[in-house]
């Protein structure tokens, strides 16, 4: 009962303030033509911080803002290049009221509070102005959190052929509203780049994990699996015999726990969100290693090989995420190794060390057929679509 009554509380002071900040904004006339953009407030390394990025660039007579707050180690590079607004301040609820362009890399990141305006725009029609998603990755599974009513979007950027037909046939948005402009980030990527003699393990996050205590993660099969990986004495002999580096690096949504990952070896790194700069480790690296994240389209959009290791398969898909038409062993762009024992991953990781981490020609093919093309336009093309909106 306690907690229905601070949930309606915090409802009903979400209305009164957005309420109080729609006429406000009616009256001092601020941000009428402004494009709010952000990711999830606290970061600028994705869609979101690219396009910011090309619109200033590109488009300067485009009025538009950036929410990001002022404790991220990303803020300074996002202050350099145009406006800022400060999460929760004056500046962000007149902002979010009056702009006629919202967009994010998540439902509602540009939101003063993401989850409960999510909600009530679903109950409500709260939100005005134009909602568009750029995605923080391929969406290759069924989040219903991304289905429509659930989610109220103008424009749902779309990368590939089978994520654009899968949304298109089953999460219920209205015609038009996806649309295969291909996600900002990817024109970095073909962007000409350095790439070392380094592999790169980035996992994704398990909603089972999300709000656990370190003691609890630390337990984890999750933990336990990766952490042994990175001592395991034949992975690091084979990143000492073919004269490789491991970068490690967790989701945003377990980021705090990545202190608890070590290692001794020179050869291992646990880098985290506040080294920055995630873009620059993924065009750097020259092979991938994930379970279930949607960065394998990146690497397979720049022709480099993955490695899936997917030792809690029957766990995620009950509890994480529900399948969706993407299967890794029918559509992947690598093998996919679903056992504890990393024995068979270090067999192909070995084997892939020993040929130069080309990419083998059957996974080549299958991205070719995932991508309907590779072209350095799709910030362009995202403009032109935010645009068509107007």
């Amino acid at each position: 009962m306690m907690k229905k009554a601070i949930n309606f509380i915090c409802y009903l002071r979400l209305l009164v303030l957005h309420g109080f900040f729609s006429a406000l904004s009616r009256i001092v006339k601020k941000d009428r033509d402004l494009w709010l953009i952000s990711e999830r407030t606290v970061d600028a390394c994705d869609n979101a911080w690219v396009f910011f990025r090309y619109l200033r660039a590109a488009h300067p007579e485009i009025p538009c803002a950036y929410v990001i707050d002022r404790r991220s180690p990303e803020y300074q590079k996002v202050r350099a290049v145009g406006r800022v607004i400060q999460p929760g301040s004056v500046a962000h609820w007149l902002a979010f009221a009056a702009s006629p362009v919202k967009i994010s890399t998540h439902i509602m990141g540009y939101a003063p509070d993401r989850l409960r305006f999510t909600i009530l725009d679903r109950r409500l029609r709260l939100v005005k102005g134009k909602k568009v998603m750029l995605q923080h990755g391929v969406t290759g599974n069924m989040p219903d959190a991304l289905r429509f009513p659930a989610a109220r979007l103008d424009l749902f950027v779309c990368s590939t052929v089978p994520e654009y037909e899968m949304i298109c046939r089953a999460f219920g948005h209205p015609d038009g509203v996806p649309q295969l402009v291909g996600m900002c980030r990817f024109d970095d990527l073909l962007a000409p780049h350095e790439t070392g003699r380094q592999i790169l393990i980035m996992p994704t996050w398990r909603t089972w994990l999300k709000d656990t205590d370190p003691d609890g993660f630390l337990q984890s099969d999750y933990y336990q699996r990766f952490q042994g990986l990175l001592e395991n004495e034949r992975f690091l002999s084979i990143l000492e015999a073919y004269d490789l580096k491991a970068v490690f690096y967790l989701h945003a949504m377990l980021q705090r726990f990545s202190p608890l990952f070590r290692s001794e070896n020179e050869r291992v790194e646990i880098r985290t969100h506040a080294d920055g700069n995630v873009p620059a480790l993924l065009a750097g690296s020259r092979l991938l290693i994930t379970d279930y994240s949607s960065v394998h389209f990146d690497f397979a959009y720049m022709d480099k090989p993955v490695l899936y290791w997917q030792f809690d398969e029957d766990a995620f898909y009950s509890m994480h995420y529900p399948r969706g038409q993407f299967d890794c062993r029918r559509d992947g762009f690598g093998p996919v190794f679903d056992t504890a024992d990393p024995g068979p991953l270090l067999d192909c990781l070995e084997a892939e060390a020993g040929d130069e981490m080309r990419n083998p020609s059957r996974y080549h093919e299958k991205a070719r057929a995932c991508f309907s093309e590779k072209r350095g336009d799709h910030c362009e093309r995202t403009f032109r679509a935010i645009r068509a909106l107007l």
